[in-house]
């Protein structure tokens, strides 16, 4: 492996390693990670070239461009996936799986359970989740620039395609969770829109699936080894995606300031469910006590300002840092 390829999967991993650990937060996705390292293009259209060789295996340059997209995805998908399961132990824990065995799976005495004995995890424990939520608010916050900067041009509709993405992002972080079902069609369908949701900046997939109640079944199926229900969830999550992602590429080759535009909204919208101080933390009971509604600020709210300054200083030292590589460039 030459050093030009070394330093790329070194920058790919970097980069797999930050999006794995966002992943990992309810409120942000792997593609604001993306957008704000500058490598969401690359994402995007190194899943393309791959998806390439399913739509057209007999041809020799699909074979070629999945080769490229693999440089890409090889360590970026190995890194995240490590730093997903890493950052999920730290900041979720056991969530809130001994709860349930002490209430017999029974959610609205969970809910009293909980207040009295909180989960280890660092984004259920009421008292150092502000803490992380505060760090990615600030990260985000600062970072709202980067993809609307990426515009060649500046139209009107740019503001109302980021407003109303904003909104909708807003919105679904807000909205309560629905019964989930355990239907075919409902698990194909949850895959699907998980995976399209994980490649879009703003929302989590697993806090959409949470809102529209099947993060429980699907949880549960991986629990149990259920492998007809995850054989579902697979099959509209490889669906989603073929059907996404050349969309999603098409729209950045043809409409790329007016996509860029419509990804700083979700970006800003996200900030609603990246809010530090919140009614609760768990999000597996927002069907039981709703939705993770933002509070005024409580309790140590000052080092909750520090942690967001510290996720902001993190961007500002990565601009300059880029900045000064690309003048001696």
């Amino acid at each position: 492996m030459t050093e030009e390829n070394n330093k790329r999967w070194y920058h790919y991993g970097l980069c797999g390693i930050a999006m794995g650990t966002a992943d990992a937060v309810p409120g942000v996705s792997g593609g604001t990670i993306a957008l704000i390292l500058g490598i969401y293009d690359d994402f995007i259209g190194a899943l393309g070239n791959i998806l390439a060789v399913v739509r057209t295996p007999t041809q020799p340059a699909a074979w070629r461009s999945c080769s490229a997209g693999l440089r890409i995805i090889l360590p970026l998908g190995i890194c995240l996936l490590a730093a997903l399961f890493i950052a999920s132990k730290i900041l979720v824990g056991t969530g809130i799986h001994a709860a349930k065995d002490a209430c017999n799976n029974d959610l609205a005495a969970v809910a009293v359970y909980v207040q009295d004995h909180p989960p280890s995890g660092l984004l259920m424990n009421p008292h150092t989740a502000p803490l992380v939520f505060a760090f990615f608010f600030g990260l985000v916050f600062m970072s709202l620039s980067e993809p609307w900067k990426q515009r060649s041009t500046s139209k009107s509709s740019d503001w109302l395609l980021a407003g109303f993405a904003a909104c909708l992002t807003a919105w679904i972080s807000l909205s309560p969770a629905t019964g989930g079902s355990s239907h075919p069609a409902a698990l194909v369908g949850a895959g699907a829109l998980a995976i399209m949701v994980m490649l879009l900046p703003g929302i989590s997939g697993s806090l959409a699936l949470l809102i529209l109640g099947m993060y429980q079944p699907i949880v549960a199926a991986v629990h149990n080894r259920e492998l007809g229900t995850l054989t579902y969830v697979a099959i509209g999550a490889v669906l989603g995606a073929a059907l996404f992602i050349p969309l999603l590429k098409r729209l950045l080759a043809i409409a790329h300031d007016r996509t860029m535009a419509t990804l700083s909204g979700l970006m800003a919208g996200s900030l609603v469910a990246l809010w530090p101080w919140k009614a609760h933390y768990i999000p597996e009971l927002i069907g039981e006590i709703g939705p993770m509604q933002p509070q005024a600020p409580f309790g140590s709210w000052w080092w909750c300002i520090c942690c967001a300054a510290l996720g902001a200083g993190i961007i500002l030292l990565g601009a300059v840092v880029s900045k000064k590589s690309t003048i001696h460039t």
